[in-house]
């Protein structure tokens, strides 16, 4: 029976080709580079205008833009090898985007002002934990779609599940205004999101067998320090 066969057979079935294509894709398209910053700044200005105008439409929109997902899923796939060093310099990058956005957001909001309610997400601990379900379940989707390209077509249904950009935009939209208490829960639903995917994404890689990919790992590891030492000097 030939891999291709094989793979088909079951999703838990990846080659050892397709692990590599994966860590190489997914290591290339988390670079902070221009492409990087410029679609999530693209995509906080859309979700943020669409929570300011209150329309879920353009909200939904602009989650299809974003690409957070994809260093999430570097985390996931350093730490189930133990690779530490790539796990804090994809962590600071997203430190670094989740910050932008919620500027972003809060600038946006401060110049054209910030309405007393915004009907997005209902401000219940029960809202925070269905959003932690749904977002392990789009981490395991995701990452099943990046690895198994024959359902790669699910990703922008995948996109639109994962609630990371809304949530800290509105931190900032809360932020422009005071409202601390908004602030507090906004950021309660982006860290369930963000825990929901980072756990969903981790139990994928495990069945799926990554830990078979740790020196291609630990080599994309490095390249990321070299070229961040570059860009310092």
């Amino acid at each position: 029976m030939s891999e291709g066969q094989k793979q088909n057979g079951s999703i838990l079935n990846v080659t050892r080709a397709d692990q590599y294509h994966t860590v190489e894709e997914l290591f290339r398209k988390s670079e902070p580079n221009s492409v990087y910053y410029a679609l999530l700044i693209i995509s906080v200005f859309i979700i943020a205008s669409g929570l300011l105008l209150g329309n879920s439409a353009i909200v939904i929109g602009g989650m299809l833009v974003t690409p957070l997902l994809t260093p999430i899923l570097v985390i996931a796939l350093s730490f189930i090898v133990g690779n530490f060093r790539a796990i804090r310099n994809t962590s600071i990058i997203m430190t670094k985007s989740f910050l932008l956005v919620i500027a972003v957001s809060g600038l946006l909001a401060f110049v054209f002002g910030a309405p007393k309610n915004i009907e997005m997400l209902e401000n219940t601990m029960r809202t925070a934990v269905l959003y932690f379900i749904v977002a392990i379940a789009a981490g395991m989707a995701g990452t099943f779609a990046w690895t198994r390209k024959d359902v790669a077509e699910v990703l922008p249904g995948i996109a639109i599940a994962v609630s990371l950009v809304p949530p800290l935009a509105l931190m900032g939209i809360w932020l422009s205004s005071l409202n601390f208490d908004a602030v507090r829960f906004s950021f309660l639903v982006f860290l369930f999101n963000f825990l929901g995917i980072l756990v969903g994404s981790v139990a994928a890689f495990i069945l799926m067998k990554f830990h078979r990919a740790e020196r291609l790992i630990e080599e994309k590891a490095e390249i990321q320090v070299e070229e961040a030492a570059k860009k310092e000097k």
